[in-house]
């Protein structure tokens, strides 16, 4: 009866080790990146839309508030200006939030209906 309840209990801890290994191993697997980049390409379309002059985008970090369901993106546009994306949701609507009244200035508004993301070159972020 003693070696029995041993046996359960050493099976039920390797159970729960394997189990812990397995969501170690697929959080780390980099499954999120594809859909990230996916994003954050989304994200240089919409300056590409929006404003005339751009021509690089650096993306300091990507983070998902998963109480709103909102991404949320601080870039460098130009190695000049900081500017904080907004998504709501994967595939949901951006906007653009920029702290300084000289991005407008420097990248005046834009109204094309293309794609194109242009000449814009990306830095990813974790790249």
């Amino acid at each position: 009866m003693i070696v029995k309840k041993k046996v359960i209990i050493l099976l039920g801890i390797v159970a729960i080790l394997v189990m812990g290994g397995m969501a170690m191993f697929n959080s780390f697997t980099g499954k999120d990146e594809p859909r990230y980049k996916h994003e954050q390409d989304r994200m240089v379309e919409y300056l590409a839309q929006n404003y005339e002059g751009i021509k690089k985008v650096e993306f300091k970090n990507f983070e998902k508030n998963t109480k709103t369901g909102y991404y949320t993106s601080v870039a460098e546009i130009d190695d000049r200006f900081e500017v904080t994306f907004y998504e709501r949701g994967a595939g949901g609507e951006i906007s653009l939030d920029y702290y300084t009244r000289e991005f407008i200035t420097q990248y005046p508004k834009a109204n094309r209906k293309d794609s194109f993301k242009g000449n814009i070159k990306v830095v990813y972020c974790g790249e």
